[in-house]
């Protein structure tokens, strides 16, 4: 059973490493959308096409304002020190 922890018991550089898996999600989703927008992008003109781009569009400015909400958050000087790609030394 896992215990739940107040947001207040985190410590800064826990928080500061939350928001760095966050943004990279982020990040991660916007490119798969920018690749999924240019391959429906290739398809020839319909539309169906035309409103699979729209609704690619707009999850893409929702990823991108939520990206730069959460990057007011982040404190450059401990961010700088955080590592979130897991691989092995």
């Amino acid at each position: 059973m896992t215990i739940k922890k107040a947001q207040a018991e985190m410590s800064q550089g826990d928080f500061q490493r939350l928001l760095q898996i966050a943004l990279s999600d982020l990040r991660i989703r916007r490119t798969l959308l920018e690749n999924h927008m240019a391959d429906v992008q290739a398809e020839p003109r319909s539309l169906e096409q035309d409103d699979e781009i729209d609704r690619t569009e707009q999850q893409i400015q929702r990823i991108a304002a939520d990206y730069r909400h959460y990057q007011t958050f982040v404190d450059e000087a401990i961010a700088k020190t955080i590592d979130v790609s897991y691989e092995q030394p």
